[in-house]
């Protein structure tokens, strides 16, 4: 069942424009709307929650046309990266707020508040006020308080981006238990692919004010279906070249002053640009072993090596630059040494073609 509906939904403030948005979010899924920063998301939040009129275009929550409908009738809550707590109010009085502004009976308020101080495991904050609380505690209460009021959408703008890495697996577990519920449509705004695997039902991109690409966490950080998508995912290497066909059924990208074989034919002479995953890079250091014709192999050099705790970037410099990523071992041994003549090795079929002549 649809929970919300955006059909042809447009909005301009300023030089940005929020153009023809649809898209439809189930009932108790977990959608996380990914995008660069200034793409659209925390307006696109706003006006489901009635807190933007859009310029054109339709909102339904649960089939019902929200024209017209105010911020309180529309049963979404919404919580922001700078949590917004009341600071003169307990965590207690904070969560029981928007209670307390429906008039419920005080026995229900205090067995409210009491089983969501519980379920967000901060029983102990109950009479602390918000400056006596860490940045994680803060995001807590202020996601309990949003719940406080049993809404049927919640909606998040960036909740963990200013948490520290332990405080922020807390409340990733947390949502992770609330996702489990199906209590709950929610829109989470991220820029985190990690947030994005851990939490989204499915993943919506946003890119200069419109759904680039929707889908599971794998289609996005996977298959991205444009440039700009691959470009917001990190991927490393997106090359533009021209097409050569060699009339044996083979299409090649001449790039720079080499050519990578393509898995498919394309026109010959178009301009195209295609991905290729840092991790699909193999970096031998010996002469390649042809593999019958699928493989390209660039010969390079290392110009840098940049280590992480699991793996490491290799920026390699040739007749194309390209970046690779090696899993680390425990002595290291296998990763090259800056200035090591090698060649880049990798399948046609590991190459993503994002516009194809």
């Amino acid at each position: 069942m649809t929970m919300i509906a955006l059909e042809q939904v447009s909005l301009a403030l300023g030089e940005f424009n929020l153009r023809d948005v649809n898209l439809r979010i189930s009932k108790g899924e977990y959608l996380v709307l990914l995008g660069p920063s200034g793409a659209g998301k925390t307006v696109l939040l706003e006006i489901i929650a009635g807190l933007r009129a859009a310029d054109s275009g339709v909102v339904t929550i649960n089939q019902r046309d929200m024209s017209g409908v105010l911020p309180e009738h529309r049963g979404t809550a919404i919580v922001y990266q700078d949590y917004s707590l009341f600071p003169h109010m307990t965590a207690a009085e904070n969560i029981a707020y928007g209670l307390k502004i429906q008039k419920r009976p005080v026995k229900e308020i205090t067995e409210r508040v009491d089983s969501l101080l519980a379920d967000f495991d901060i029983s102990a904050l109950k009479n602390r006020c918000p400056s006596s609380m860490s940045g994680g505690e803060q995001q807590r209460v202020a996601i309990a308080r949003a719940l406080a009021t049993d809404p049927a959408i919640l909606l998040l703008d960036e909740p963990f981006a200013s948490l520290d890495p332990r405080s922020r697996d807390e409340c990733i577990r947390i949502m992770q238990d609330l996702k489990g519920t199906k209590s709950v449509t929610i829109i989470q705004v991220s820029h985190s692919g990690d947030e994005a695997y851990s939490l989204a039902d499915r993943v919506a991109v946003l890119i200069e004010g419109r759904i680039a690409q929707s889908g599971s966490p794998d289609e996005i950080f996977c298959h991205p279906s444009s440039k700009d998508v691959a470009q917001f995912i990190g991927m490393e290497n997106i090359l533009t070249g021209t097409v050569m066909n060699d009339g044996a059924g083979h299409s090649w990208l001449k790039v720079d002053s080499s050519t990578i074989l393509l898995p498919f034919l394309c026109l010959q002479g178009s301009q195209i640009t295609v991905g290729l995953p840092a991790r699909r890079v193999r970096v031998s250091t010996g002469q390649p072993v042809p593999d019958e014709g699928h493989s390209n192999s660039i010969p390079c050099y290392i110009r840098q090596v940049t280590l992480d705790k699991d793996s490491a970037r290799l920026r390699l410099e040739g007749q194309i630059s390209l970046i690779a990523v090696m899993q680390r071992v425990v002595d290291d041994a296998q990763i090259p040494m800056r200035g090591m003549l090698v060649h880049a090795i990798f399948k046609d079929t590991d190459i993503m073609v994002f516009s194809r002549g």
